[in-house]
Parts: structure tokens; C-alpha cells; sequence
């Protein structure tokens, strides 16, 4: 009897544990793949496939977009393409760090842009996420905190205020 209650103990204990992490891990996951999704597709010119893991948004982040679908994806690759032919590249990577911060997947990357021939490394992109249809998508990287938003910044982001 005694070992049968240890081993339903130890059995409930390992339910709530997986139940309390499961899902966090689930969502840094989410959160980590969509960033991939994003940078790899960009870096090889797969804009299709990079918007399927943005999180786009017209007004406010936490409403609904106003524009479809489609003129999102539309608009979207069309910056990232007018960014191409200012000269300026995704080529690179590094770094990439994905946590939770109380239950929101926050994130950083080291991007490296080669911007009119010559190589730049953007330390320390910051990485915000948001969820829609169940799935943590890229919404915006924000390099520095003050208001200058670099081209980039803007191009490769699901804000389309």
C-alpha cells in the first residue's frame, strides 16, 4: 500500500511539473522558430515563407488588423524588397536568445547586414512576439531605444501604423 501512494505521489508531482513547463517550453519553441522562420527566409529571399512567421498589425498591436492578410503580405515584402535595393542585406545571425518573461516570449539576436558592400553587425536586437491563431509570431526588432527607427528596424517589422 505504501509504495503504490510513494509512487501516485511521485507520479502527481511529475504531472505538475510537466504541467506548469510544458507550455512555457512549448512557447519559447514557437517563439524561437518563428524568429528562424523570419531570418533564415529573408536571408534567402524566401519573403513568402519569412511572412508566415511575422505578426502583423495596423493600429494597435493588441487589435485586430484593419488590412488583410494578403495586402499585409503584400506590403511587407515590398519593404523588405525596397531594402534590398537600397543596398542593404540580411546576410547573418548570431546569438539568438529566446526566454520567457512572466509567460511572453522575449528575445535577442545579433543581425549582420552588409549595407552598400560593407559588413555591419547589429548587437543585441531586441525581439518582441506576439500571438495570433495559437502561435508566437515575429512582431518587431527594435535595435536601440530611442525614437530613430532604422530602415531595417521598419522593414523587416509586422507594424504597418
Amino acid at each position: 500500500m505504501k509504495k503504490i501512494l510513494a509512487i501516485s505521489v511521485v507520479g502527481l508531482v511529475i504531472a505538475l511539473l510537466a504541467y506548469a513547463l510544458v507550455p512555457g517550453f512549448i512557447d519559447e519553441i514557437q517563439a524561437r522558430n518563428a524568429v528562424k522562420g523570419v531570418l533564415d527566409n529573408v536571408i534567402d529571399q524566401n519573403y513568402n515563407e519569412a511572412f508566415e512567421s511575422v505578426y502583423f498589425y495596423d493600429k494597435a498591436s493588441d487589435l485586430e488588423p484593419v488590412i488583410s492578410y494578403e495586402e499585409g503580405k503584400k506590403k511587407w515584402i515590398q519593404r523588405v524588397k525596397d531594402l534590398a535595393e537600397q543596398g542593404i542585406y540580411l546576410v547573418d545571425y548570431k546569438k539568438l536568445r529566446v526566454d520567457l518573461d512572466d509567460t511572453y516570449p522575449v528575445g535577442t539576436v545579433d543581425l549582420v547586414f552588409i549595407e552598400n558592400g560593407e559588413k555591419k553587425v547589429k548587437k543585441g536586437v531586441q525581439l518582441w512576439f506576439a500571438e495570433r491563431d495559437n502561435k508566437w509570431k515575429l512582431g518587431n526588432l527594435n535595435y536601440r531605444y530611442d525614437d530613430i527607427e532604422e530602415e531595417w528596424e521598419y522593414a523587416l517589422s509586422g507594424n504597418f501604423n
